[in-house]
């Protein structure tokens, strides 16, 4: 029996492994006594028969510690409290923006399967984030806040400082993201007539191409960057555009900070505490807040620097020992064996 199974969903060949990659950097971290165990699911998590054949996986699990380690949260019905010698279950829960999307019956069966049902069936949850943590009470104010951990999410070591700043004959605004609160629409209204170009790493709609088209502004994109293009991305980029609506981290931040591009972000939570002084701050839903910030990284280079710098600080904040030792604490208040 593992005392300790860290629970992912399974991987596809290209795509987001936001959540692998965070975790296997604390797993290299892991001090010298017993490591969790690593368990990717054999299902892909799509459709109602994969999403049960998750569930009864996760049922045959056997170990003192399950932790979930987040986007397949319904897995935890696999060990309702009722259940006799369950593990003690944990919930990494990164985001619930998803909540905002849908609405009508998807909307509440969203909430039931990802929510509130895990959230009844868990023993513990540890959220990314304040701004998630708090998010999560709104969603469900029963939950006990004695019960909620915050741990950080770990950004991915393998983001190096960039050799040399990027020349190009024109501005590149690194976007990462097409879902509704990446806030395509107020970028690319904040980016109108400035000498600009938008990298995209994402695939635009149709709808996407058209507004872009409409304000004049030139773009190219990108979809499914493996680790190294992501660093070739950011180390191309002059600034990262990243004034999203809404978080449950905000990833990119760190990303951006430990290449060494600026950053503009919003002034608002989790981006705020996330960023701290290593980014220009914005109003989401203000495109001349925004157009501000690109303006002044844009003609102020002191300031320029000064963000990198403090974006170099910035993400030792967020080490994989830290991450790790926060994890081994949560768990010992349940069994000790450390």
């Amino acid at each position: 029996m593992f005392k300790v199974v860290w629970l992912f969903r399974k991987k596809r060949a290209l795509g987001n492994f936001s959540i692998e990659n965070s975790f296997k950097e604390v797993l290299e971290a892991w001090p010298n006594d017993e490591k969790p165990h690593w368990h990717e699911l054999g299902t892909f998590s799509e459709g109602i028969r994969n999403r049960i054949k998750i569930i009864r996986e996760t049922a045959e699990t056997n170990t003192r510690i399950l932790h979930i380690t987040g986007d397949i949260h319904f897995a935890a019905l696999a060990w309702p409290k009722w259940r006799r010698k369950r593990p003690f279950v944990f919930l990494t829960i990164h985001d619930i923006g998803f909540t905002t999307e849908y609405q009508g019956i998807k909307g509440w069966m969203l909430r039931k399967f990802w929510i509130h049902w895990p959230l009844r069936c868990i023993d513990h949850l540890i959220t990314v984030s304040e701004a998630t943590k708090e998010a999560v009470r709104k969603e469900a104010p029963w939950f006990p806040v004695s019960k909620i951990t915050v741990i950080p999410t770990l950004v991915p070591q393998h983001f190096r400082p960039r050799d040399s700043h990027p020349h190009n004959s024109k501005p590149i605004a690194l976007h990462i993201g097409l879902a509704e609160n990446k806030n395509l629409e107020g970028h690319s209204k904040a980016l109108e007539g400035l000498n600009v170009h938008l990298r995209i790493i994402g695939e635009p709609s149709e709808s996407d191409h058209t507004l872009l088209k409409s304000r004049g502004i030139e773009y190219s994109w990108a979809a499914r960057r493996t680790d190294d293009e992501m660093q070739a991305e950011y180390a191309n980029a002059d600034f990262l555009l990243f004034a999203s609506t809404i978080e449950g981290f905000g990833m990119p931040i760190i990303e951006a900070n430990r290449v060494g591009v600026p950053v503009i972000t919003s002034q608002i939570e989790p981006m705020k505490s996330v960023a701290g002084d290593a980014a220009e701050l914005s109003d989401p839903d203000n495109h001349l807040s925004i157009r501000n910030g690109i303006q002044r990284i844009l003609e102020d280079k002191n300031h320029q620097k000064t963000l990198i710098q403090n974006g170099f600080a910035n993400a030792e904040r967020f080490s994989p020992q830290k991450t790790a030792q926060m994890h081994r604490e949560v768990y010992n208040r349940f069994i000790r064996f450390f």
